[in-house]
């Protein structure tokens, strides 16, 4: 699936819990670049955002960055709650 397409299934409101926690790990997976990463973090930071996805946006956040090889610390700054434990955890194992 192409990255706008699972971009849109996260904003999508009727798009459930479990489409938009396997449009994140896909994310993670196969679009490893800042886009993506602030796309995620800003998912993660939405008020009306399921604990779950937040915890699989920072898990992709801190696996784009290992697969990467850098960690952009002003992005990491903007990570909270769970989002930024489950990055933290990734990077730190």
């Amino acid at each position: 699936m192409n990255k706008k397409k699972l971009f849109q299934i996260l904003v999508d409101p009727k798009a459930s819990d479990a489409e938009k926690d396997d449009a994140v790990i896909e994310l993670g997976e196969s679009f490893q670049d800042d886009e993506t990463v602030e796309f995620l973090i800003n998912v993660s930071n939405e008020s009306n955002c399921d604990e779950m996805i937040a915890g699989s946006c920072g898990e992709s956040i801190g696996q784009i960055w290992l697969a990467t090889q850098t960690i952009n610390y002003d992005m990491l700054s903007q990570l909270k709650g769970i989002a930024l434990q489950e990055a933290l955890s990734i990077i730190k194992a």
